[in-house]
């Protein structure tokens, strides 16, 4: 049987630690943690550095689970090979984020702009509203200005829609129906195959408030995989 390796990848304003509660309730011990450098963990993090750790799993003989929550999504689907044994899923996740002429649901880009103004000034409080717009008391470390700004550049400007329509069959959302960051009308614009969708109640931080649902979610996503790799 060919190995399946997980990849998580946070979103914007978290790290690795974020998926916490769900791998350690999942058991799971080969998965691959990618940290984009958006707090100060006291190592060199940074999105260059994690393209890198991706591409040394994305080996033949081994299919590749990407799992991105919010940003990391996004990431993923620019990033990963997604050759025809690997899939993608993402949670609280969006295909586009910014508003745009084919993407009216998008948040405004003034709003993103905003921010990045904020970054050079107070990271602190930007990551602070953020957490807050989440529902999070507190903010999860000490932010990292230059990659949180490269990361908000990604949300401006990224737009994964034409990938994911050339691998329909390949990628997996599970959806909050009260999401303050991804409204449902960004996620059903987003993913035009709405087979791919699964809804339930919750905010944007799934992975730490409803763990049981994620877990079922992404143990589906791997047993499906293990079959059609046998």
């Amino acid at each position: 049987m060919m190995p399946v390796q997980p990849v998580f990848v946070h979103g914007w304003g978290f790290g690795p630690r974020f998926w916490a509660p769900v791998v350690d309730a999942l058991g799971w011990t080969d998965g691959c943690m990618l940290d984009l450098g958006f707090l100060e963990q006291g190592t060199a993090a940074s999105a260059a550095l994690a393209v890198q750790r991706l591409q040394a799993v994305q080996v033949p003989g081994r299919a590749v689970l990407g799992i991105g929550h919010s940003l990391g999504f996004l990431w993923l689907a620019q990033h990963m090979a997604l050759s025809a044994q690997d899939r993608l899923v993402g949670i609280n996740a969006f295909a586009v984020f910014a508003a745009c002429g084919s993407f009216p649901s998008g948040v405004p880009v003034r709003v993103l702009q905003r921010m990045l103004r904020g970054l050079s000034g107070n990271p602190e409080k930007v990551l602070a509203d953020f957490c807050s717009q989440c529902g999070m008391q507190g903010v999860p470390g000490v932010p990292n200005a230059s990659n949180l700004g490269m990361g908000l550049d990604l949300l401006i400007n990224g737009d994964v829609r034409p990938v994911l329509a050339a691998k329909a069959s390949q990628y997996g959302i599970l959806a909050a129906r009260q999401d303050p960051v991804v409204s449902d009308a960004m996620t059903t614009d987003s993913f035009v195959e709405a087979a791919a969708v699964q809804w339930v109640d919750g905010g944007h931080l799934l992975p730490q408030t409803n763990v049981q649902a994620c877990v079922a979610f992404l143990r589906a996503a791997r047993r499906t995989m293990e079959q059609n790799v046998k």
